[in-house]
Parts: structure tokens; sequence; C-alpha cells
């Protein structure tokens, strides 16, 4: 991240003299001796160049996450990471010093995670801070263009993505905006997408923006963040954050909010899985409830109407959000009939359910898809 698309102006000669890059005064936290060594290196490159190291933020947009905000960004209801099973594998394409990498393990130890950052002295650190003490860590150092552009033609695909994109280039302006596309198209269908972007988004007409907004709102929502989200970075941009969910294969598009209960042959499970990668290999699943002493079945049913979070009911109607379901219920979804009409159900998950104007929004939205039954009139 970068706090404006000017960062790229040079900065008097003093300023860049007296600035300690933020790499530096975070390095090695797991090695002390890495620090040293880190140091060192950027002095005797200082020397060999003639010149300070130029601030990481003008340089290369680097705004490192705030561990608050990192945490936020890792759970409900932005992303379905704590829910996804071991050995999935999520991408951070920006890494930095591993601020984001650290808050996915916090957030569930079981998946991998690959993080991409082209700066090698900040690789070096998340290599040292996190890769060297946990194999389920892989630090490339690249830039996001080439790694993606390997990726692609590997054929790998990614479980879900966090990330914290450089905003602004000096050569590129808009450098967020190929970042979050190159991502998506590295999603498995069912993954999601979770990604700091600049304000802009929300207001800017230009086409870019325009067509950028209309992709993000098709497949997701945005919502901005508290001004001083990133204060202690040194940062006081306003901020936004996209959540996104890549399509089911198969799926209708602009429909997968209108819930239906498919017809598969259930699987056996332990436990519920209610993951986008279950939606697609298992969307119908029985377990057995110990509570119960009993059976239970559930299906994928489909899509939050405003944030396309994915959406289960159970076939016993215990829908409860409180219960199994958690934050994937269906059963505070808008249910034409109890507004005296008729149409399909229009998935809205608990987060959006419970919050007065998302409810508002969905219910305008949904009413788009029902009609109003007609009543004959009684015989005089």
């Amino acid at each position: 991240m970068t706090t404006s698309s000017t960062s790229g102006r040079h900065r008097p000669a003093r300023a860049a003299s007296t600035t300690v890059p933020h790499t530096v005064r975070n390095a090695g936290r797991g090695d002390p001796a890495a620090r040293g060594r880190l140091v060192d290196q950027l002095i005797t490159d200082a020397l060999r160049a003639g010149t300070a190291p130029a601030p990481d933020r003008a340089r290369d947009g680097y705004v490192p996450t705030p561990e608050d905000l990192a945490d936020e960004l890792c759970d409900v209801p932005n992303t379905d990471l704590r829910f996804l099973p071991a050995g999935a594998v999520i991408l951070e394409p920006s890494a930095g010093d591993g601020a984001l990498v650290a808050a996915i393990r916090r957030a569930n130890p079981a998946v991998r995670v690959v993080a991409v950052e082209p700066n090698p002295v900040r690789a070096a650190v998340c290599t040292a801070d996190h890769q060297a003490a946990d194999p389920a860590v892989q630090v490339h150092t690249s830039t996001f263009e080439q790694y993606a552009a390997r990726a692609t033609a590997d054929g790998i695909m990614f479980d879900g993505v966090v990330m914290n994109p450089p905003f602004a280039l000096p050569d590129d302006p808009h450098v967020w905006l190929d970042h979050v596309r190159m991502a998506w198209h590295l999603l498995r269908p069912g993954g999601w997408l979770v990604a700091v972007v600049p304000d802009s988004l929300s207001y800017r007409s230009g086409t870019q923006h325009a067509d950028a907004r209309a992709f993000i709102e098709h497949h997701g929502s945005h919502h901005r963040l508290p001004t001083g989200a990133f204060a202690a970075s040194g940062s006081m941009s306003a901020c936004r954050v996209v959540r996104l969910t890549k399509p089911l294969p198969g799926a209708a598009i602009g429909t997968e909010h209108l819930l239906s209960v498919p017809q598969h042959q259930p699987v056996r499970v332990a436990a519920p899985q209610l993951t986008g990668a279950a939606a697609v290999d298992l969307p119908v699943q029985v377990w057995f409830d110990g509570w119960s002493s009993g059976d239970r079945t559930v299906r994928y049913q489909g899509r939050c109407l405003l944030c396309r979070w994915l959406l289960w009911g159970r076939d016993d109607g215990d829908n409860d959000p409180r219960g199994v379901l958690g934050p994937f219920s269906a059963g505070l979804s808008l249910d034409p009939a109890e507004f005296g009409m008729a149409g399909p159900t229009v998935g809205l998950c608990p987060s959006c359910a419970t919050n007065g104007t998302s409810y508002r929004t969905g219910y305008q939205q949904a009413r788009q898809h029902w009609t109003t039954p007609h009543r004959s009139r009684p015989d005089r």
C-alpha cells in the first residue's frame, strides 16, 4: 500500500538521509543476528550507490499492515480462513516483512501460506521470521507479476488470498488494480479474496475504477476502514476492504443469491465443512450429531445477496447461526412468504441480516425477484 499516487515525488535529501526503513526497524524479530546482517547489507548498498535508501513508501508503495488490522482481515466476516481444512493454501502476494503471513497462521495454523515479496531485504526478514521457523510458510523473492505468470503456467491455484497491495508506484499510479485482478485469477472456485485498496475505489469515475467497482460489487463487497487504520504504520490514507468470492462451477451468473436446495447424494463427514471447496466437492453432507444422537444433513444453498458469503442450511430447519452453521447459516435469509409475496428465497448472511442498513438494502433488492400473489375476489 502507498499513501497516494503522488508518493513517487522526490523527497528532500535530508529527509531521505534520516529515514530508517520500516523493514530495518522490525527486522530479525525472530533472529537478532538476521537484523545485523540486514542492516549491514543496507549500509553496504548505500555506500555503493552514494545515497541513502529511499523510504519504502516512496520507492515501492510499502506500508506494513498493523497487527490488529491484519487479524481483522483474516477473520469473519472478511474470510472463512479459520474454517479451512488442514493443507488449504493461502496466497499473500505482497508480503512485506510478513505481518499478514503471521495473521494468517494465527487465524488457522493448519493452512499453508505462499508469500511473495519483491524487495530482497523484506523477503529475507519474512523468511527469517516465518519460513525458517515454520515449514508451512513458503517465501518467494519475486514481483507478483512474475510469480503470477509462473503460477498460471503451472496451474497453481489458491483457496484464499489476503493482500495489502501497493496502491501506486512511480511508474504505475493504479498498480493495485492489476494486483487484485491477478490474484483473482489464481483463486479456486469458491475461494475468497480480501484486499486493502484505496478509498478512491468508491468514488472515482474513470473507466478503470468504474469497471473495478462494478466487478467487485458483482462478486462481493467493499467497505471503508476507520480513519487512522494505518496510523501505526505512519499513514493516514483513507482505505477500503474488498471481499470477493470466486463463483462455483456451473453457477448461473448473477443468481447465486437465489437460494436452492441441491439434491446430490449426501457424503458422510465427521463434522460439517462449510467452505468454498466443500460447496464444490461436498454440497450435501451428513454427519452424526452427538447432541441429538442422530444423523443430520446440511446442504449448500447459495450466497448472500450483498456480500456473497456462502450459505448452508440444515434439512431439519435448525439454522440458528448460534449453532453448528455459525456465520454460514442461511436461516436469516429473506423468505418472500414472510412479506406476503411469492418468489425465491434470497440469501442474506447473519452479518448482513443483523445490520439494519444492510438488511433494508437487501430487502429492497430482494423485492425485484418477488411478485405479489394474485388474490381472486370473493363471490358476491
